[in-house]
């Protein structure tokens, strides 16, 4: 009887979006067996209750799961995990229930998603390696840019920026995404050419028309997907690329305060060719940003990336970015961007502050040191290439 009642809503999206609006556990359980009796499913309140329950921490996720269905949900639906299942990794699926992606990152989005009884009580999962080849045909979508960044520099304002505007869909971070990528960098002989595919399905999966009022699609990647920008130029050659820096000191400072998972060595699997310098972390960390703005360098000099410095925003967005993604933006839409611009990126309900003073007072003579050693050659190129650009 369950069974039906999931298949029942995976197949009507109907249904599905008016049971994604409810919020409250109880209220949802009452309605759900409504449903479910006009379709002549019988199924007690308990029977509901307890498949809608909440999974705080997430093990279900964990119990190697089988696929649930081979194609892709309806629009309303996105992709926010892959998996391993008991017969290969699976794309996770989770109603939106309309919510538009304006969070200062998708995981953000994804945590108030998984907390929707609907989500709870029907699980989508479909194999990763259909997920491609089974991407709708109207689904297909090329992106209007893709953001890199050196990270702590800007890029959550610039993306927080764009996403002020109704119409335009920034997707920020996505960790689905970065599981195919940290996938492709296995090694395998064809986990390349997999990726190439996967990438194109699951930015069009993420950057889905679910309004029906879709202008522009951006995907702000997470920092060390640099180190990949040959890929993501293969799976989209005509989409323009940016990369934002700052002066490596105060991003250093930043992760010497609150590490990102990039900095901890071992922590993301694909960046284990560090692992000589494991013993130090401040030292891997420092050399893995430095391999990143080596990267940055190079998508420069194959005219495939502008590269803007942290200091340029917000103004950048309107006088760089919008024309180098070729974004149109009315006067209502600029007036939406500068009051983004005007917030703390990551806590939006907070008023923007420059910190480049209060990090550089704080930055030790042996964190500049590192700055020099591993960041100021390739800092110092992309200065004079953003200079001429």
């Amino acid at each position: 009887m369950l069974a039906r009642l999931r298949n029942a809503i995976c197949t009507d999206s109907a249904l599905a979006a008016r049971l994604a609006t409810i919020a409250d556990a109880d209220v949802f359980v009452v309605v759900a067996r409504v449903e479910a009796l006009a379709l002549g499913i019988d199924l007690s309140q308990a029977t509901i209750a307890a498949a809608a329950g909440p999974d705080p921490l997430g093990v279900k996720r964990f119990a190697l799961p089988l696929p649930t269905q081979d194609e892709w949900p309806a629009p309303d639906w996105l992709p926010v995990a892959v998996v391993d299942g008991a017969a290969g990794p699976v794309v996770e699926w989770l109603h939106f229930a309309k919510r538009r992606l304006t969070d200062p990152f998708f995981e953000d989005a994804v945590r108030r998603a998984r907390r929707v009884p609907l989500n709870r009580l029907c699980p989508v999962l479909t194999p990763l390696d259909r997920f491609a080849e089974t991407m709708p045909t109207d689904a297909a979508f090329t992106p209007s840019g893709l953001v890199f960044h050196l990270s702590r520099c800007g890029s959550t304002l610039g993306a927080q920026m764009l996403a002020a505007v109704t119409g335009h869909i920034v997707a920020s971070e996505p960790a689905p995404l970065d599981a195919i990528i940290q996938r492709a960098s296995s090694g395998e002989a064809d986990a390349r050419r997999d990726a190439v595919a996967q990438i194109r399905a699951m930015v069009s999966a993420l950057l889905r028309d679910r309004h029906g009022d879709r202008q522009v699609g951006v995907v702000k990647l997470d920092c060390w997907h640099m180190l990949t920008w040959d890929v993501f130029a293969e799976a989209f050659p005509d989409v323009p690329f940016l990369f934002l820096y700052r002066d490596p000191v105060e991003v250093l400072v930043s992760h010497a305060k609150q590490p990102g998972s990039q900095m901890v060595p071992g922590l993301i699997p694909h960046l284990a060719d560090d692992f000589d310098y494991a013993s130090d972390p401040a030292i891997f960390g420092a050399r893995l940003l430095g391999r990143i703005a080596d990267a940055a360098t190079d998508a420069v000099r194959a005219g495939r990336a502008i590269a803007l410095r942290y200091d340029s925003l917000p103004e950048a967005l309107f006088d760089r970015i919008l024309p180098h993604f070729a974004i149109a933006a009315g006067d209502a839409d600029r007036e939406a961007m500068h009051w983004a611009g005007a917030r703390n990126a990551k806590t939006p309900s907070r008023q923007f502050v420059d910190d480049r003073a209060a990090k550089q007072a704080e930055a030790s003579p042996g964190l500049r040191a590192q700055a020099v050693a591993f960041l100021s050659s390739p800092v110092a190129w992309l200065d004079t290439a953003r200079a001429v650009q």
